[in-house]
């Protein structure tokens, strides 16, 4: 028997609300402890029967603290395009590209940095456009998810066929449909290494504009394709439009609880293309699906990387861009665009705990504190790079032995800027000292109700994010000496990434976040 909070039907823990209460500062009520694995262990309290060790998030001074936290499906992204037909890429000057998905990685990582676990992935149908796709570049496409894969990185997938280069394909509806069918089984296979499958196929770049036939201006046309693409989604994954008008012209309803946005522009309303602004007849739809769908985007390329019209060469305020993202519910954001002006300012722009807390966003446990409390300044690409989707933290575990059994509560809060929004079993384990499960419980939790706290622009609630709790009950197994807590991938759980926990005082091992000692 296990019981578990669901936020999505609003009864938040088990037994009672998720509670909305300020918590403690950085260290507050956790003792020193044993050192182990490079993190201080807090020390348990006992109180009514029940054992109690409390957590705190990660400092700058920890070990892990200054990094990136790498967790599936949210955060920074890099961008890498291909011709389905050889794996060339679209583009004669591609400096970073290589058929050798680790090479061209390893080259993004080198130009752009580290941070990201994610890659927008193009591919380029434009020979294939009006027939069939061939058994080699399908082979071709699966050949690089695998890359993904071997390299730890999911993809933000799009298929296109005009590239603004090559003249425009006259495809049609039905072509696309064809190609979906194809498709299909390829994303199905590789489906823990593709974070979102956008909608992508009509217009320049797959963004529905300019299509030989403006397939994406008829609401018959756009129903049938998105409900085509819907119908091929693997359990729990979305797709994305990138306007609101677009989603709207569907006809077809019932598939709307996947269908999610990208904004290829984001200026924060300045230029002409940014759409996701207050005053634009699509914000109220924006602020309606960001919470519970996915949301990616990119800024314009600046004038280092591109001689086009659009380009922009003014650094986006990071502050402001925190805000908008956090707003939106965002999940993941290029780096790749913007990258020789916007990105070396925020890396270059303080960021300080009153900034954020006066700006309404997040502030995680720890996260501008060192161990003696002292305040720490962190640069704004730290702090959207660590904030941007979930980011959890636990905050106490409870444990408790009855009747031969191990009864559990874990406390915990997101301090990101958007809840999950994939699907994954949150289970309860026990491990031995070799990290081996020996006993575990799904605890029946549905974490994509594990809402951050209220959005800056708006007059949300601002106190701080709900705490939610997971409950369970463990048959206490020979050999099991800690407790921990599994978010695994749901579909393939031996190969897909896990979730990790924003604490320094959680041990990871073997992909569960070890909250107790037994």
């Amino acid at each position: 028997m296990s019981t578990a909070q669901d936020g999505r039907d609003g009864r938040g823990a088990a037994g009672g609300s998720p509670s909305r209460r300020r918590v403690l500062g950085a260290g507050a009520g956790v003792a020193a402890g044993l050192v182990a694995g490079g993190a201080a262990q807090p020390a348990a309290a006992a109180s009514g029967g029940w054992r109690t060790v409390p957590h705190r998030g990660l400092r700058p001074d920890d070990p892990d603290g200054r990094g990136p936290l790498a967790n599936p499906r949210r955060g920074f992204r890099y961008e890498m395009s291909y011709n389905a037909v050889d794996l060339t890429s679209p583009w004669d000057n591609e400096a970073d590209h290589s058929p050798d998905v680790t090479k061209t990685l390893e080259t993004l990582e080198r130009e752009y940095g580290p941070g990201a676990n994610l890659t927008q992935l193009y591919f380029y149908l434009w020979d294939f456009a009006t027939r069939e796709i061939p058994r080699s570049a399908l082979d071709n496409i699966e050949s690089v998810l695998r890359g993904l894969r071997a390299k730890g990185y999911a993809a933000v997938l799009r298929f296109a066929y005009d590239d603004g280069v090559r003249a425009g394909q006259k495809y049609t509806v039905q072509d696309i449909q064809r190609h979906i069918g194809q498709l299909a089984p390829i994303v199905a296979r590789n489906s823990d290494v593709v974070a979102v499958w956008q909608a992508g196929f009509l217009g320049a770049w797959g963004e529905w504009h300019g299509s030989y036939y403006q397939h994406e201006n008829y609401p018959d046309a756009v129903t049938a394709i998105m409900t085509s693409l819907v119908a091929a989604l693997p359990p729990g994954m979305h797709t994305q439009v990138r306007y609101a008008e677009k989603r709207d012209m569907i006809t077809n309803r019932a598939i709307l609880d996947r269908v999610g946005f990208h904004n290829d522009y984001i200026t924060l309303g300045e230029g002409l293309w940014d759409y996701y602004v207050p005053d634009n007849p699509g914000w109220p739809r924006y602020l309606e699906v960001g919470p519970t769908h996915a949301m990616d985007g990119e800024m314009p390329w600046d004038k280092g990387q591109s001689a086009d019209p659009y380009a922009w060469s003014t650094v986006i305020p990071g502050l402001a861009a925190a805000r908008r993202l956090q707003t939106l519910r965002w999940d993941s954001l290029s780096i790749v665009h913007n990258a020789t002006v916007t990105v070396p300012g925020w890396k270059a722009a303080a960021l300080t705990e009153d900034q954020v807390r006066d700006a309404l966003l997040p502030v995680s446990d720890g996260y501008f504190r060192d161990r003696d409390g002292r305040a720490v300044s962190r640069t704004q690409f730290e702090y959207l790079r660590d904030h941007l989707g979930y980011r959890i933290e636990v905050r106490r575990a409870r444990t408790s032995v009855r009747s031969g059994r191990l009864e559990v509560e874990v406390d915990l809060v997101n301090r990101g800027f958007a809840a999950p929004k994939e699907p994954r079993p949150v289970r309860l384990v026990l491990l031995d000292d070799a990290g081996r499960v020996v006993t575990e419980t799904d605890s029946g939790a549905d974490w994509r109700g594990w809402q951050p706290q209220g959005r800056s622009e708006t007059d949300d609630d601002h106190t701080g994010p709900a705490t939610y709790t997971v409950r369970g009950s463990l048959p206490l197994g020979r050999g099991a000496t800690r407790l921990g807590l599994a978010l695994p991938d749901p579909r393939f759980p031996g190969r897909g990434r896990a979730v990790r926990c924003a604490n320094a005082s959680v041990r990871w091992v073997n992909g569960v976040n070890v909250l107790a000692s037994l």
